[in-house]
Parts: C-alpha cells; sequence; structure tokens
C-alpha cells in the first residue's frame, strides 16, 4: 500500500466532512488492490441520520487511488432519493453543505469555469426540474443576479449583525446553508429565532424553533411634537405565524 496516497486521501475524506472512523476501512480496501470501491458512511447531521457511498478509483497508470465522489441519502426525506455529489471537479461540497441542499436550501460557493477562472454563485436544488440522470437540476445564482445577503440582514433587528465578529460568523453560516440561530431584539424583548439565506427570492426567510416560517413586520410611525416635524422612530414590531413548516434547522 502506498502510504503517501493513503494519508492523501484520508486527510481527503476528513475535510470532506466524514470524519476519521473511515480510516480503517480505507487502509483495507486499499490493501486489497482492486481498481474500484467504496466506503459506507452513516452518521448525523444537524440531528437527523444520512448515510453515503464514497466512490474511489484507481488511476489507470499509477496505484494510486483517487476519491471521486459520494452518494448523499437523508433516509428520513420521502421527497427525494440519493444524491451524487462529486468530489474532484470545478463543483465540489462537503458533507453538510451537500445535506443542507438536499434539505432545499442555498450554499454560496466558489466554483471555476471552463477556462479555470474563478466565480462565486449562490446553489440551490431545483425541485421542479430534473436533469437528465433523474436528479433535480441544481440552480445557479450569480453575484450579477444582485443578492446581497449582508444587506438583506440589516433589514431586521438582528442583534449579532451589530458586532463585526458575530456579523461575520452569521455570514459564514448561511453562506454555508445553515439556517442560523440569531437574536431579533423586538418591542416585546429578545427572541431567538432562526434565519436562512434565500437568493432566488433575493431575500431572507425566518423560522421559529419549530420550523415554522415567521413573516415579520417593521411598523414605523412618524410623530409631530410642538409643531416640529420630529423623527421619531417608534418600531412596533411583530412576529406573525405564517403556517409554513419546511424542514429542520
Amino acid at each position: 500500500m502506498n502510504k503517501e496516497n493513503y494519508d492523501y486521501l484520508k486527510d481527503q475524506i476528513f475535510y470532506a466532512g466524514f470524519g476519521n472512523k473511515l480510516h480503517e476501512a480505507l487502509q483495507s480496501k486499499i490493501s486489497r488492490g482492486k481498481k474500484e470501491f467504496q466506503l459506507h458512511f452513516q452518521g448525523i447531521v444537524s440531528g437527523q441520520t444520512v448515510s453515503a457511498e464514497l466512490q474511489f478509483s484507481q488511476s489507470r497508470k499509477t496505484e494510486h487511488y483517487f476519491f471521486n465522489s459520494y452518494t448523499l441519502e437523508i433516509p428520513a426525506d420521502s421527497k427525494q432519493g440519493p444524491r451524487k455529489f462529486y468530489v474532484n471537479g470545478r463543483e465540489r461540497f462537503t458533507l453538510k453543505e451537500a445535506y443542507n441542499l438536499m434539505c432545499g436550501r442555498s450554499v454560496h460557493k466558489q466554483f471555476t469555469n471552463m477556462n479555470g477562472e474563478p466565480y462565486r454563485a449562490w446553489c440551490q436544488l431545483d425541485t421542479k426540474e430534473m436533469d437528465i440522470q433523474g436528479q433535480y437540476r441544481m440552480s445557479k445564482f450569480y453575484e450579477s443576479n444582485g443578492y446581497d445577503l449582508e444587506k438583506q440582514l440589516e433589514r431586521f433587528p438582528i442583534r449579532e449583525i451589530s458586532d463585526p465578529d458575530s456579523r461575520k460568523l452569521v455570514l459564514e453560516s448561511l453562506k454555508r446553508g445553515n439556517r442560523q440561530l440569531v437574536t431579533f431584539d423586538l418591542s416585546s424583548g429578545p427572541e431567538k429565532l432562526y434565519v436562512e439565506a434565500l437568493p432566488r427570492f433575493k431575500a431572507v426567510c425566518i423560522y421559529n424553533g419549530k420550523g415554522i416560517r415567521q413573516e415579520f413586520i417593521d411598523d414605523r410611525q412618524h410623530v409631530q411634537r410642538n409643531g416640529a416635524k420630529l423623527q421619531e422612530q417608534q418600531r412596533q414590531i411583530q412576529v406573525r405565524r405564517s403556517g409554513h413548516k419546511p424542514g429542520k434547522p
């Protein structure tokens, strides 16, 4: 067995989000010397059980192996079956990013085009359109579309946005496709709610802890006092339940 190749694959598996528990199985498979092999993974992501089959193949010219792709399945999700994600190539997603995509959320990534030039885009699975492999088509929303996540978040009284370090963490989490817990400073007091990026509609979605969609209302009144036009912003903020309940945070 080529130890350098084994170490490289071990690191690749780890940084793809599959942890360390496949190392022994990887070593055993490589030692057998077959042209192709698979590793089976089962774990918990955001409280849900997921399973994946990792595909490997050997180079035609050397004894080195390549981690090509993995097929992810969320057993509790009856709406879609397993989906393949490629590890090598221009479009690569970690396990958590792939999970978020399969839950219907959007992920912001840097890709390279056919000329090797980098670009950034939001990705989301289109549940209304299939590709030639019978899987939901991957839609991309480019920066030229004008979606500004940071500006959308600033529309709401989110406490973490006022602090530069917390703002950075929230933005990074949302770009990975997570549904992020934040604090809304409402007129009735602080309330913990989840936010999610929605580049398709250039918006942000808000959910409570049960995954129920919330509607945000911000009513700003202008008050006149002693005949002078005094803009006193009295925020009367409500969070109204819309009854829409998608997947888990």
